[in-house]
């Protein structure tokens, strides 16, 4: 089992080599930190081929989301120039948000309230802090931005830890 200190500040590594990399219009360098922080994370973790495919899931939905959210004008993101996929460094974020669902993340299960407020502070929260850094701006306004993200955050972090249960019920049924 990964540990969860080590699980966690692996992800904010990552987290803010994305979001400096895109500011300074070197996105790919958040993408091969990220790479490089699951790769290890994949080798620390016992069920590897269940846990790699629930990362490529989750970076394909949250690019899916991502995109449509920035579809809808709710945010651009800074030296970006594709206009219907959000970029590749937003992928490798919800790849590396992820790997904190079914470790560090893993006490939020269950507790379905609790989670949702968790996705409702934290999501909006984390792309505050990435509009700080320059990655992104909010369209609308900032508070229209926020609220909104707070809505989909309280539904997407309960989402995503029920369905981290789901796969790793299907390769573990044992597990609670």
């Amino acid at each position: 089992m990964v540990h969860p200190f080590i699980n966690i500040a692996s992800f904010y590594l990552g987290w803010f080599a994305c979001l400096l990399g895109a500011t300074h219009n070197m996105p790919w360098l958040g993408v091969l930190v990220m790479a490089a922080l699951l790769a290890l994370h994949l080798f620390l973790t016992a069920n590897r081929t269940q846990e790699l495919r629930f990362i490529l899931v989750t970076g394909l939905l949250g690019t899916s989301l991502d995109s449509l959210l920035m579809l809808g004008g709710l945010y651009t993101f800074t030296n970006h120039t594709l206009s219907w996929l959000c970029p590749i460094w937003m992928t490798a974020l919800w790849m590396g948000f992820a790997s904190t669902l079914n470790h560090s993340m893993r006490w939020l299960r269950g507790r379905y309230r609790l989670t949702c407020l968790f996705g409702a502070i934290g999501g909006p929260l984390s792309y505050y802090a990435g509009m700080g850094l320059g990655a992104l701006t909010f369209v609308p306004s900032t508070m229209t931005t926020l609220m909104v993200l707070a809505v989909v955050w309280s539904l997407v972090v309960p989402g995503l830890l029920r369905l981290a249960h789901t796969m790793s019920s299907q390769v573990n049924p044992e597990e609670p």
